[in-house]
């Protein structure tokens, strides 16, 4: 059976100014050697993708972040020590896909595979319908700004948060992509690390 976690709520009134953060933002590739609390696993995840508005009959619903043509087809998968996550914004929920430690493939830099938590942003070309996304590099480029947009978010709550983070794009796509068991319609775009710094 598939295993289920449900997060917390999002703590979305946290007071930390946007423009604070956005000044203080960095990228800080040094972390504790210790699990992230729940909390900040259910914020950061909601801040990367969560729905802030909920789908009707008649309009899909829409995330935190933007995708072109909102098509929604970046999904946040989530290393954790004991397995593979992926995050069900609708649920906003972590559902099982792996019982494996993928953390030691999230990029080629050794000193990345420490990271107590990995994310991967996959996209699923198709849900690229729309006639502009007409080619594998039209669907590349666009997938890879809509992941962005993701793991600027989180670059964000993570400076509210006091957490270090660091978006790779040195990654061996096709053996994670093989590891993670994804279809050829599923291509994997950046990962993202985070961590508690060593001087908190």
């Amino acid at each position: 059976m598939t295993k289920i976690i449900s997060l917390t709520p999002p703590q979305t009134n946290l007071p930390f100014p946007l423009m604070r953060a956005i000044k203080e933002r960095r990228t800080k590739r040094k972390w504790q050697d210790a699990e992230l609390p729940m909390q900040d696993l259910s914020n950061l995840l909601w801040a990367a993708c969560g729905i802030t508005y909920e789908a009707t009959e008649r309009t899909k619903s829409r995330r935190t972040a933007p995708s072109s043509c909102n098509s929604q087809e970046i999904s946040v998968y989530v290393a954790l020590p004991e397995g593979l996550y992926r995050y069900d914004e609708a649920e906003h929920a972590l559902i099982g896909v792996l019982d494996k430690d993928l953390r030691p493939h999230i990029g080629t830099q050794k000193m990345m595979q420490s990271a107590p938590l990995g994310l991967i942003y996959v996209s699923d070309y198709r849900k690229l319908t729309n006639p502009v996304f007409n080619n594998d590099d039209r669907r590349w480029y666009t997938s890879a700004a809509d992941a962005a947009f993701m793991s600027q978010n989180v670059y964000l709550y993570c400076t509210a948060a006091n957490l270090s983070t660091a978006v790779l794009g040195l990654v061996d796509r096709e053996g994670l992509h093989e590891l993670m068991g994804l279809s050829v319609h599923e291509k994997v775009v950046y990962t993202q690390v985070v961590g508690k710094p060593v001087d908190s």
